[in-house]
């Protein structure tokens, strides 16, 4: 019976260090995020939908992608528009990582999606592991992503506070340190809660 983990986290609080860290460990590890970018590619129906919605400028010109950035800023200065993309993603993307799930045979799975408690899925699995910063830090790793300080303060805001997000969550992992004491908060999880082998 494989062990269920929801991988969740504050923006920019080192969700993909983690699931890095936890395929070393031969964990596997479901992306929701490299999934949405698989979305955002043509021929793909999720990618009309968006073009149809927000308008073929959201189309590189070079990739003939949806330009991510483009249609960050743009949803993430509009609660409409956001919810707009949502509607658009989330059902597909759900549908995506149930699928993965149900194939997994080994005794711990992991799916790592930024809204897992936005979106209300957190009765889909057996656990929550949850990797947090404090909000200051979370600004300034923003800020190294070429966003202003406004930018990063939006984007932290159109999530649910990390705090609460700690709170409902069966495990967390501080990320205000070193990269090697995350790895070491990662080992010591996993050695938790991978099922013993008698």
């Amino acid at each position: 019976m494989t062990k269920r983990i929801g991988l969740t986290g504050g923006i920019a609080c080192g969700k993909s260090v983690v699931t890095d860290r936890l395929k070393t460990h031969g964990i596997p590890v479901l992306d929701t995020d490299q999934v949405a970018h698989e979305l955002l590619k043509p021929d793909n129906p999720v990618f009309d939908s968006i073009v149809k919605r927000f308008g073929a400028e959201m189309v590189d010109a070079q990739t003939g992608e949806i330009n991510r950035s483009l249609l960050g800023h743009k949803v993430f200065e509009d609660v409409s528009e956001r919810r707009a993309l949502n509607a658009l993603m989330h059902p597909e993307i759900g549908k995506r990582w149930r699928n993965w799930l149900r194939a997994q045979t080994s005794g711990l799975a992991v799916v790592a999606i930024p809204l897992l408690f936005e979106v209300g899925v957190e009765k889909d699995f057996d656990g929550i592991l949850c990797v947090w910063s404090p909000e200051p830090v979370m600004i300034e790793r923003l800020k190294k992503r070429n966003l202003t300080q406004n930018e990063a303060a939006l984007r932290i805001q159109a999530q649910m506070p990390v705090a609460l997000k700690v709170e409902k969550s069966t495990w967390t992992l501080k990320n205000n340190s070193t990269l090697e004491n995350l790895y070491t908060q990662v080992d010591e999880w996993v050695k938790k809660c991978t099922p013993q082998e008698n």
